[in-house]
């Protein structure tokens, strides 16, 4: 008998199935159950087309017949993507490589998904195949860090020349433009002379430090896209080709200081944004924690450290307390305690014993374990993690504002500048003349605070935000478009703190010191909450031991158990009344009732849980007075999110969910309007890859981390409203720059269609622009209330 389907998601149900009494549907977690009725609102039209969009995604998954079924899939980081023009090209770039099917490039994600023949192509070839024009592939593994080194000399070398090109204008071309002569008059050999050595700085400024410009308008025209760096190029070139012209026939009028002005304030507005990703990446590969590398394989009855890619099938396993579980398998010797929270997302920890299956990437807290490896070595963390890969890869940046907006600027300069030739030149206005007007609209139309205005707008963004603790790893996020609607929130270690913490130290004073004493030499993550601090004043504990359920030891001659009601029911203590309704409110409230016991009684009950977050409360209500509903997602029982329901009422609740349906909760959720994910664990990356806008908070996880677009390594709530005040400021300072820049075109456009715009004109009004734009995206943003 085949096994059922889950009804939303498609996954493999549970036996029985997770169903309930308004539904004859079968779903694999509660989760999806809640999305179901969730779905119901929906009216019939938009559930037909919820379906069609459904069926429409998988086969547009599985249609490209071009690639073959047996093809091999890798993914790799490229640095130098930072538009969606690049995405087109590389795509474009690596189809042409023999052996190479399709290439899905991303720049949001800085990632490309390969599909090569291996039988072609050895994978360790494809990073040199899809580096070349300036983009550098390399493995997902490898901690490479961008060309600072290369990109400072180009300014440094480009700086040098534009300085001393400026300074010969200063001296003796600007004031011949306007009596005539400079402050030391020139034979026109001698002028000649300079203008040749400025000819050559600005050749050197145009092709060596203008070259990642140049690389990016040439790969637009590749593609058709027009983007910024095309518009850039094309008033730089202008003014060059002309002034080159110039030089040739004899003619001292030559706008070489145009080119050389835009090229360096472009190029320093981007090198500033560079610097300030490059100040992120740093922090952010000090967040991230190694990967499980190595395991403890048991041959031939000894231990020996291999290689998790050694492994095979059938191996054993040896995990001994406070290491993570290297591979998926099942426990064949041994008892101890797992702590599963990163992965699965429950909040308590969980007993294993022989047969039980566990998962890598989770903690075993106590004891030691023997696991063995199944007919295929799996890793949970790896699987998850190329997972979130691919919905990454598969979502394309989007292409910046400016971008978008030269698409359709650049056509429209270029057909501006013909017609004012051929306006000027019909009307008897001399060749040269022509030239010099239709010239002066094509380097008016690009000044460069144009060029600046996102790059530094953004890069203000980000140094803003990393004072604040706010890690913005891509800088798409302040160009998406729309706020968010909706708010999902993991509560394990997001809502809540994620650590355990002594609620009820009970009715008994000696009880709890006789606790402390004994937990003080115990691994489980609940006894670190019982034992507390330093053990200055607590009694000497004797004869410790540990087991799955409890530990024991002897205090002041009484021997002292420590653990689950139930063990010590069944050891013989008795449990009063009162005691019996303690366990039960805690337990209805999601806590764990812990006794301690000794002379056949349980002396007293204490109760250990995890607690909301300060302010998580008015937090939720902020939220919901800025029109944001709050969805909250978690792998716990209901029971056990109960008193979170009471006191944070959020707008949506989902128990019980996977990190395989949170991605399918996150997907139905954006149905209603834009969705952004707050997640800390290893079991929320799938859910903050799909998500509008992954944002990581806490004590996070590297997998977690990776996956978002936003990360938070602190414990603010109050961080996550600044992350999405800093987006809209960003984006607002976007438009005011763009503003500023086109209230500059829109000046000075006609006066150049006029013919009367002098070089003078020119350089005043394009630093009074760009200036305009430094100040403006230099302002410090509050971010904080």
């Amino acid at each position: 008998m085949s096994q059922r389907e889950c009804t939303l998601c498609g996954l493999p149900v549970p036996d029985p199935p997770v169903t309930d009494d308004e539904t004859e549907d079968v779903f694999c977690c509660e989760g999806c159950l809640h999305v179901h009725h969730l779905l119901q609102e929906l009216d019939e039209d938009e559930a037909r087309q919820l379906r069609q969009e459904t069926i429409r995604r998988r086969k547009e998954e599985q249609k490209d017949g071009k690639i073959p079924a047996d093809c091999t899939e890798e993914f790799l980081k490229v640095d130098g993507m930072h538009c969606a023009t690049c995405e087109s090209f590389i795509e474009s770039m690596a189809r042409r490589k023999q052996g190479i099917h399709k290439a899905e490039a991303s720049y949001a994600s800085e990632l490309v998904k390969v599909y090569f023949d291996e039988e072609v192509i050895r994978r360790e070839q494809l990073p040199g195949l899809i580096s070349g024009m300036g983009y550098r592939a390399y493995p997902m593994n490898t901690d490479a860090s961008g060309e600072e080194s290369d990109t400072v000399a180009r300014l440094i070398i480009g700086g040098f020349f534009t300085i001393v090109g400026l300074l010969i204008y200063i001296l003796f071309l600007y004031p011949s433009y306007i009596n005539g002569e400079g402050f030391i008059p020139l034979t026109a050999e001698e002028q000649r002379f300079f203008i040749s050595n400025i000819f050559v700085m600005t050749s050197l400024v145009l092709f060596y430090t203008g070259y990642p410009i140049l690389r990016g308008a040439w790969v637009s025209l590749s593609v058709l896209k027009p983007n910024m760096d095309l518009l850039i190029s094309i008033a730089a070139l202008s003014a060059y080709l002309f002034s080159a012209g110039a030089l040739i026939t004899g003619s001292s009028e030559v706008y070489f200081d145009v080119t050389m002005a835009i090229v360096m304030v472009v190029s320093l507005g981007n090198y500033y944004e560079g610097s300030i990703k490059r100040s992120k990446n740093a922090l952010l590969m000090r967040l991230m924690d190694k990967r499980i590398k190595q395991a403890r394989v048991l041959r031939d009855g000894e231990p020996s450290m291999v290689e998790v890619d050694d492994l095979n099938p059938g191996d054993q396993v040896l995990v001994k307390a406070g290491e993570r579980i290297p591979v998926d398998g099942t426990v064949v010797e041994g008892r101890g305690v797992v702590n599963e929270a990163l992965v699965t997302g429950e909040s308590l920890p969980v007993s294993k014993e022989c047969g039980d299956s566990v998962l890598s990437g989770t903690v075993l807290t106590q004891h030691a374990l023997t696991i063995e490896i199944g007919e295929q070595v799996q890793s949970t963390v790896e699987r998850m993690i190329r997972l979130m890969w691919n919905i990454q890869a598969y979502k394309p940046g989007k292409q910046r504002v400016a971008d978008r907006i030269a698409a359709y600027f650049v056509p429209g300069v270029l057909l501006l500048g013909i017609i004012t030739f051929i306006i000027r030149f019909w009307s008897g206005i001399p060749f040269t003349d022509s030239m010099l007007s239709a010239l002066a609209v094509l380097i008016v139309s690009c000044p460069c605070a144009l060029g600046l205005a996102t790059p530094l707008a953004i890069a203000s963004g980000l140094r803003d935000a990393l004072k604040n603790n706010i890690i913005f790893k891509s800088a798409s996020v302040f160009e998406e478009d729309g706020d968010v609607d909706i708010l999902a929130l993991d509560k394990t270690g997001t809502l809540t703190t994620g650590r355990m913490k002594l609620l009820d130290p009970g009715g008994s004073e000696q009880a709890l010191r006789y606790a402390q004493a004994i937990e003080r030499y115990s691994s489980h993550p609940l006894a670190e909450a019982i034992a507390g601090g330093p053990a200055n004043d607590l009694p000497k504990a004797v004869d410790f031991q540990s087991y799955v359920t409890g530990v024991e030891g002897n205090v002041d001659g009484h021997l002292v158990r420590v653990g689950q009601p139930e063990w010590l029911q069944e050891l013989g203590y008795k449990i009063s009344e009162s005691q019996q309704k303690q366990i039960s409110d805690a337990r209805f409230n999601g806590y764990v009732p812990t006794g301690v016991a000794w002379d056949g009684t349980v002396q007293s009950m204490l109760v250990v849980g995890d607690e909301l977050r300060a302010g998580a409360e008015s937090f939720v209500q902020s939220l919901n007075k800025q029109g944001k509903q709050v969805a909250v997602i978690t792998g716990d029982s209901e029971e056990a999110t109960r008193p979170l329901k009471e006191k944070v009422q959020p707008d949506y609740l989902f128990t019980g969910a996977r990190p395989e349906s949170k991605t399918e909760i996150i997907k139905k959720l954006k149905r209603f309007g834009s969705v952004a994910m707050v997640g800390d664990g290893s079991n929320d990356a799938l859910a903050l890859a799909e998500s509008d806008l992954g944002i990581a908070f806490g004590d996070l996880t590297a997998i977690a981390a990776e996956s978002a677009q936003v990360v938070i390594p602190g414990d603010r709530l109050d961080s996550i409203t600044a992350s999405f005040k800093a987006i809209r400021q960003t984006r607002r300072r976007i438009y005011q720059n763009l503003g500023w820049a086109f209230l500059y075109n829109l000046t000075t456009i006609p006066l150049a269609v006029a013919g009367l715009i002098n070089p003078l004109f020119a350089a005043l009004a394009m630093a009074a622009s760009s200036l305009l734009v430094v100040s403006n995206s230099s302002r410090a943003m509050k971010l904080s209330d």
